[in-house]
């Protein structure tokens, strides 16, 4: 007699294999539900992965939140250390990390609907505050002294504080692509260019 598979995981499937397909899920139905709606049933049935076992991977949803958050932040923490590296001017660097974001949503645009919940789960849920808190500082740190450095050498004509600039570009890039996460068609790609160009000539001295 065949030997019988367990329920919720195809014979033979590798951990890795199933997050795969279980991350994903999970920032689909984090970014159209929010926290406190998605279930771990919900996730499970997407992906053919019964309840129980997805307790084998994740010990609870914060666990799984969490998890797809940081795996959704890979997907773009790349292109913060690339700007970061860059040897070029501060705009071009901004450029960079929005451009690249922009690309990165019109590839998957659940990836704009979790992380732009973000700051909106923390204040709901202060236990995500204080797991997400270190990562999010950590980006913050490195574009700050990016930007004083670039007021210091002249590049900004702005007198606003490094870190109102950061709030002010970032959020905007994030209002931008949350806009174009609702419209029905269109390419963020293109929208950001214009917020781009609008940043670029308000912001920093011409060449």
């Amino acid at each position: 007699m065949p030997e019988k598979s367990r329920a919720g995981r195809p014979r033979g499937s590798k951990k890795e294999d199933t997050l795969k397909r279980l991350l994903p899920e999970a920032r689909k139905q984090f970014s159209e539900k929010g926290y406190a709606q998605t279930t771990f049933k919900d996730v499970g049935k997407a992906i053919g992965v019964s309840h129980a076992a997805l307790y084998s991977y994740f010990s609870s949803k914060m666990d799984l939140y969490l998890a797809t958050v940081e795996d959704t932040q890979a997907q773009l923490f790349h292109h913060y250390l690339d700007a970061f590296e860059m040897e070029a001017p501060l705009k071009d660097k901004i450029s960079h990390v929005l451009m690249s974001m922009a690309r990165e949503h019109d590839k998957d645009p659940t990836i704009t609907g979790l992380l732009a919940a973000i700051p909106i789960e923390m204040r709901r849920h202060s236990e995500l505050e204080e797991a997400l808190v270190d990562t999010n500082n950590a980006i913050m740190s490195g574009l700050v002294a990016m930007f004083e450095e670039a007021k210091a050498e002249g590049e900004i004509i702005s007198d606003a504080s490094g870190a109102d600039l950061i709030s002010a570009l970032l959020g905007g890039g994030v209002g931008v692509a949350l806009f174009g996460y609702g419209m029905p068609d269109g390419d963020l790609t293109s929208r950001m260019e214009v917020f781009v160009s609008l940043i670029q000539s308000q912001l920093f001295k011409p060449n």
